[in-house]
This record gives structure tokens, sequence and C-alpha cells, in this order.
């Protein structure tokens, strides 16, 4: 708002019978027993703060622990179900088995099935022995293979 010289000619004298006294006062007496009322407040305020220590004090913490994981867990669980759902239906497409999958699936067997599963005359998988070279040396050690050499 811009005020032209004309207006503020107007203005001046009426700003000048204004009286320069401070419009703000404290009640008479206020400051007489004002350190009592202050201490009856801050009475109050430590009395309404015990009253809440009670068991909601102690169940605020583990509630908010117990939302938290609760958010967490909804946050990660939906777009996993989700994306697991897609995982399992593409899964359900059958595909070649390549050799290391073989291998990783030979390196899982424990060893008395690995040897039942070559016993078997009709077992479906045929080693070669660079199979049987790469499972000894993943599932034993060098100290077992010295002394399995020895005998």
């Amino acid at each position: 708002m811009v005020i032209k010289m004309d207006e503020f000619k107007n203005i001046v004298p009426k700003l000048s019978n204004i009286k320069k006294e401070n419009p703000f006062e404290t009640p008479d007496k206020y400051f007489d027993n004002f350190s009592e009322q202050l201490k009856m407040k801050i009475e109050a305020e430590k009395e309404i703060a015990g009253k809440q220590h009670g068991i909601i004090r102690f169940l605020k913490p583990a509630l908010g622990l117990a939302a938290s994981f609760a958010l967490i867990f909804m946050l990660v669980n939906i777009p996993l179900k989700k994306f697991m759902s897609q995982k399992v239906a593409d899964s359900n497409i059958e595909t070649e088995l390549t050799e290391t999958d073989y291998l990783s699936v030979i390196a899982g067997i424990d060893e008395s099935s690995f040897f039942l599963l070559l016993d078997e005359p009709d077992g479906g998988i045929e080693f070669s022995e660079e199979d049987l070279l790469t499972y000894a040396s993943a599932n034993t050690s060098e100290y077992e293979l010295f002394i399995e050499s020895n005998n």
C-alpha cells in the first residue's frame, strides 16, 4: 500500500494525538504471590504426570515396536508374495537341466546317497569321471584324500 504525500499530511496529526503509553499492563499485585502460584502449577503438573505411570507407560514402547514390525512386515511381505507368485508360475514351465544343475544336485547329496545312486543299474543319470572328481573335491578335504590314497 503506497501512501501519497497528501494522505500522509492528513494522517500525521492523527498519529501525533495518540498517547505514547504502553497499553499493556499486569494486574495489580500480580507478582506479590507469583512464586507460590508457580509452585502450585508445577506441583499440579507433576501430579498429572505421576498418574500416567501406570501400565500404559510400560506398554507404549512395546506397542510402538509391534506397530513398527507389523508395518515392516507388510511392506516386505506384500511385494514379496507378488514376486514369488510370479516366480512360481514361471518355474512351472518345464526346462531342460544343464550340466551345472546336475553338479549342484551332486554337491548337495550326502556320501551314502551318492554311492547308492552309483550302485543302481538304472539310476537315470550317468556320471562322468570329471563329475565324480568334482564331487570328491567339493565334499572331502585334502587330508581325507591323502589318507584314502595311502590305503
